[in-house]
C-alpha cells in the first residue's frame, strides 16, 4: 500500500486530483488570493484571531501571508524591521487582508506603530494639549509632552489658593 492510499484510508475521502496534492507552495498561495482592481491581493483563506492578517502554512509553520510572499519575492526582511502596509488606508489598500508584496515595505516597529491607527499613533499625531495650546518641545520627567501654558496656569491657581 503506497503512502497516498494510506492517507486516503485515514481520511475516508479519496483524492479527486492527485496533481492537486503535489502543488508547489506558490501555487497553493496564489489559490488563496483574489486580485482586486486596486492592486490588492485579498487573502481569502485562514486569518489570525487578533488581526485579519492572512496565515499561510509552509514547511510545517504558519507564516503571515504578506511576509511569506514578500520573502519569496524580495528575500528576508532585514533584522530589526517589520513589514508595514504603507498604502493603507490613504491609498486605498485594504491593509492587513492584503498580501501583495508591493503594498508592504520594511520599516522599524516604531514607524509601523506611528503610521497606524492605535492609541499610540493617535496621541503621537496630536500637536495641541486638550486646552488647545501647542505642546512644547520639552518633556516632563516621565517622558510625556507638556504644555507650558497649562503648567503655568496650574501653578498660578495653586499659589492663589
Amino acid at each position: 500500500m503506497n503512502e497516498l492510499n494510506t492517507l486516503t484510508l485515514i481520511t475516508d475521502e479519496p483524492f479527486e486530483d492527485e496533481a492537486n496534492f503535489r502543488r508547489t507552495p506558490m501555487e497553493r498561495f496564489m489559490d488563496k488570493i483574489e486580485i482586486l482592481d486596486n492592486g490588492c491581493w485579498l487573502w481569502k483563506s485562514v486569518t489570525n484571531n487578533k488581526m485579519p492578517h492572512g496565515r499561510f502554512r509552509f514547511e510545517g509553520k504558519y507564516w503571515l501571508a504578506h511576509r511569506w510572499i514578500y520573502e519569496q519575492t524580495y528575500g528576508p526582511v532585514p533584522d530589526g524591521l517589520v513589514l508595514d502596509h504603507y498604502l493603507f488606508p490613504q491609498d486605498g489598500c485594504i491593509g492587513p487582508r492584503c498580501a501583495n508584496p508591493d503594498h508592504v515595505k520594511p520599516v522599524t516597529m516604531r514607524e509601523n506603530t506611528l503610521r497606524g491607527n492605535g492609541i499610540t499613533a493617535i496621541n503621537a499625531r496630536k500637536t495641541k494639549c486638550p486646552e488647545g495650546h501647542a505642546y512644547d518641545a520639552k518633556r516632563d520627567s516621565r517622558g510625556f509632552r507638556v504644555c507650558s501654558t497649562c503648567i503655568l496656569a496650574q501653578r498660578r491657581e495653586r499659589r492663589a489658593a
